[in-house]
């Protein structure tokens, strides 16, 4: 249940009663005017910053970073689970799960999101992998890596959603169109911000054709 828009656990402060149950039943926060988080997160009519494009924006990271009212990112990560929440609800594929399943290069629990037909493009490079040659390509790419839900949105017969994949040394910003069937994706189209060619260690796999339109 979201109890605050910044995703702070209202529930479990100790002005709950004083605040009267939590920023998202109130007008305004009783210590003052205004809250710029809980102002800025209402007027792009979102029911938590976890739904926003810019989520974690530098706003709500200065609050949850600060070093008096901070709570070292507690509330960023209480936003994330929120999204994992409400896809579940509505979506038959827990999207959160994965994006980790994905960025931790675990093949095994890859495995389980697609149908054994599935086909995924790699439309910047322009390769089109079967499910087994995907996940060679995706838990054999050199790094380390994690990832965070940007935005995801529901479209007819699936879903799309943009990433955050991210290692030390890089950063993509992942846009991908995944038709769903029977709650496993059958079709994964992806494209990255700024990918090109196949690397030389790709190609020596001698994975994938080119894609067919």
């Amino acid at each position: 249940m979201v109890e605050s828009r910044c995703g702070i656990l209202c529930s479990q402060c100790e002005y709950f009663e004083q605040c009267g149950g939590g920023c998202i039943k109130i007008s305004k926060p009783f210590w003052g005017d205004s809250c710029p988080v809980k102002d800025c997160c209402e007027g792009r009519g979102h029911e938590h910053c976890g739904q926003c494009s810019n989520f974690p924006c530098a706003l709500l990271t200065q609050f949850t970073y600060d070093t008096e009212q901070g709570d070292n990112g507690k509330r960023i990560e209480t936003c994330r689970s929120w999204i994992g929440k409400a896809q579940c609800e509505v979506i038959p594929f827990n999207v959160g799960h994965f994006i980790q399943a994905v960025a931790k290069q675990n093949a095994d629990a890859l495995r389980e999101y697609f149908t054994s037909d599935a086909v995924i493009c790699w439309h910047d490079s322009n390769e089109q992998f079967a499910v087994d040659e995907y996940i060679r390509a995706n838990c054999e790419y050199p790094g380390k890596w994690n990832g965070e839900i940007q935005r995801v949105e529901q479209i007819d017969g699936g879903i799309a959603m943009v990433t955050k994949i991210f290692s030390d040394e890089s950063s993509h910003l992942v846009t991908a169109f995944v038709k769903l069937t029977d709650g496993k994706i059958s079709r994964l189209d992806e494209y990255y911000s700024d990918c090109g060619e196949a690397p030389k260690w790709r190609k020596e796999m001698k994975i994938g054709k080119p894609i067919t339109y």
